[in-house]
């Protein structure tokens, strides 16, 4: 019995670089953890800054647009209006949704209203305050479906992303063909073992005529060179074609022996009745 062929090694290696890359991908995360929050405050995307008492008109692009504003809302009263043909015409709609969000760790901000600009417009902002020098705080107009895209599309967090996927994807890869060779690795081949061989035509000849395990006059005969007498097998069933037994009887072999030299049983008180026994005593 011999095992099969030796596994390969690459099955093991897949295995070890999926988990390499895995911890690559860690490590990019905390190298670069640092730009990505930059995406989550207002004051670093924003693209437009209102502020009570100013004139505040923007040219907005297509998209899904949010107002923030530091520390609280509950002062302010703000308006946001189309401009057409230099005048103010209809309130802008808020009826949008977005996955962006503004999260800080120095500064809480609220949002104060959502704009869905269907194409680029001209728009203004009137900011109100509820209450005298509660409204000191600049308003931030984020373009939350521009920001996303920009933050999915950091090189910095593509690549440790590309990183971590490819590591978790090979780790299974790996460890299932291993499982799978280890599996293939348990079946044996037979071969014949070089000290089974017939050493001759003579003990093949044996082990042809007495496939059952020899008796001691079978292995006593065959160490003096004898080859056994093959039994013929004997039918015990008889045919079910005939009421007649069919089986073939063993004839049993006559015994002979002692030697063929026996003494007579003439005496010369008791001599044979014919004369044949002087006719060849004469000769």
């Amino acid at each position: 019995m011999e095992s099969s062929s030796s596994q390969s090694p690459w099955p093991k290696r897949i295995l070890i670089s999926g988990l390499c890359l895995v911890f690559l991908g860690i490590i990019l995360t905390f190298t670069y953890a640092s730009d990505i929050p930059d995406y989550y405050d207002p004051r670093n995307v924003a693209d437009y800054q209102a502020q009570i008492d100013d004139v505040n008109s923007f040219s907005l692009n297509e998209g899904c647009w949010i107002v923030f504003v530091e520390g609280s809302k509950e002062n302010y009263d703000v308006d946001f209006n189309y401009i057409e043909d230099g005048t103010i015409g209809k309130d802008v709609l808020g009826d949008c949704n977005t996955d962006y969000f503004a999260q800080t760790t120095d500064v809480d901000f609220a949002q104060v209203a959502k704009l869905d600009i269907k194409e680029a417009s001209d728009i203004s902002v009137s900011i109100n305050c509820e209450e005298d020098g509660a409204c000191e705080n600049k308003l931030y107009l984020v373009n939350g479906d521009q920001t996303v895209v920009q933050l999915l599309s950091e090189p910095s967090l593509l690549i440790t992303c590309g990183v971590c996927f490819t590591g978790l994807v090979l780790i299974p890869i790996g460890w299932l063909i291993m499982v799978i060779n280890k599996g293939q690795s348990t079946n044996a081949q037979f071969i014949n073992d070089p000290n089974m061989i017939m050493n001759s035509e003579f003990e093949q000849g044996v082990v042809e005529n007495h496939g059952d395990m020899l008796t001691t006059d079978d292995l006593y005969k065959l160490v003096r060179g004898e080859l056994p007498e093959e039994q013929s097998r004997q039918v015990d069933v008889p045919s079910p074609f005939t009421d007649s037994d069919t089986r073939v009887s063993q004839v049993k072999p006559t015994k002979t022996g002692g030697s063929i030299n026996r003494a007579s049983g003439y005496t010369p008180e008791n001599l044979p009745k014919d004369d044949s026994w002087k006719s060849w005593d004469e000769s």
